[in-house]
């Protein structure tokens, strides 16, 4: 099979010739591998462990991104969250918001002229789409996959704060709702111009957002109904009005209580499986929703992951193959990007017990 026909098979829950699999990591991690495998790029890194989803998206081409004295930076667009890498105890850095540009909105009216995630669709070159899939294909046969999403949660939080915006949530309905608004002023027309410029050619819409923490949801159910379910449900009929793509949704931590919300809203394709979050049981999951769902993930980065022999990362993976995989419905990833604790062993280990072969 190819890569694509693997991924179909997956999600039409039909049993592909293996598993296919799926890779992010952490920069450390990246180069890592790099000077493992004599490598340079990430395109050679997906060849050497034969991952089947490749990524597409627009140009930015907006105002530059601002650097700091300091050593912040403006991410995502002009005028967006301001970020930090600091340092920490074990000699790497993890990157922290230290400007949110919402964070002085108290009404209305302080939204006006304010620009959200994608900043101004003029911002960004939809014509790149076309070129980054014609190299693709020239390459083989991937499973193509575009971001586009609403704004939810996590979107509004990273511009307004998390306490800011939560307070909002629980205090002010009318305000919470124009933030909400006003954050996702561009957000369907640049998925729509984002597949439209994919030609029939992208399979995959991936986005969410984060509503779940360890122990629980952040919100209620309640309260992602009420502001979130609606703009989801909205957004993905459009979508698929307009496109014949699978809708793939992220969210971190136990969102179980949520699963049938998503599976109405139109979500095809659930992300990551936090396997060590409470509820999120794969051999439960599976019996329960198996049959509807594609899961993506499962492959847990805080534990198994960094901590595990080699040889037990192969018998968990082949474990949690078997579960998930049985009649489709999985494709292999880690929970989140691949820490910088975690070996390069490992790493290989996971995607050999994957695809039964040796790498390197």
């Amino acid at each position: 099979m190819t890569s694509y026909e693997r991924v179909k098979a997956a999600v039409n829950h039909q049993t592909p010739d293996r598993v296919p699999c799926g890779f992010q990591a952490e920069v450390e991690v990246m180069e890592k591998l790099y000077r493992y495998f004599g490598a340079s790029t990430p395109m050679e890194i997906n060849r050497i462990f034969d991952i089947d989803r490749r990524q597409v998206g627009p140009r930015y081409i907006g105002p530059e991104l601002k650097h700091f004295e300091d050593g912040s930076y403006e991410i995502i667009v002009s005028g967006g969250p301001v970020y930090k890498k600091i340092p920490t105890s074990n000699g790497t850095t993890i990157e922290s918001c230290i400007h949110y540009p919402w964070a002085d909105v108290e009404e209305k009216e302080d939204l006006e002229g304010r620009l959200g995630w994608c900043g101004d669709i003029a911002w960004w070159d939809f014509s790149a789409v076309k070129e980054q899939i014609d190299e693709l294909e020239r390459q083989g046969e991937y499973w193509i996959t575009a971001h586009g999403d609403p704004s939810g949660l996590q979107h509004v939080s990273m511009w307004a704060g998390d306490e800011n915006f939560l307070i909002t949530l629980a205090a002010d309905e009318e305000l919470a709702v124009a933030m909400i608004e006003q954050h996702n002023k561009f957000r369907l027309e640049h998925a729509l111009k984002t597949l439209e410029a994919g030609g029939g050619r992208i399979h995959e819409l991936n986005g969410g957002g984060d509503y779940g923490s360890q122990n629980g949801l952040l919100i209620s159910r309640e309260m992602f109904c009420r502001y979130f379910k609606p703009l989801y449900e909205k957004f993905y009929r459009e979508i698929k009005k307009n496109f014949d793509v699978k809708i793939f949704f992220h969210s971190c931590g136990s969102v179980v209580d949520l699963i049938p919300d998503l599976m109405e809203m139109g979500v095809d394709i659930l992300d990551p499986i936090q396997t060590s979050a409470a509820g999120m049981d794969i051999a439960v999951l599976k019996e329960k929703y198996g049959k509807q769902l594609v899961f993506n993930g499962a492959i847990d980065i805080q534990s198994m992951l960094p901590y595990l022999s080699a040889e037990e990362v192969k018998k968990e993976v082949k474990r949690i193959c078997t579960v998930l995989g049985k009649d489709g419905g999985y494709i292999l990833a880690p929970t989140h990007l691949i820490q910088p604790d975690t070996p390069v062993e490992n790493i290989i280990a996971m995607y050999e017990a994957a695809q039964n072969r040796k790498i390197g």
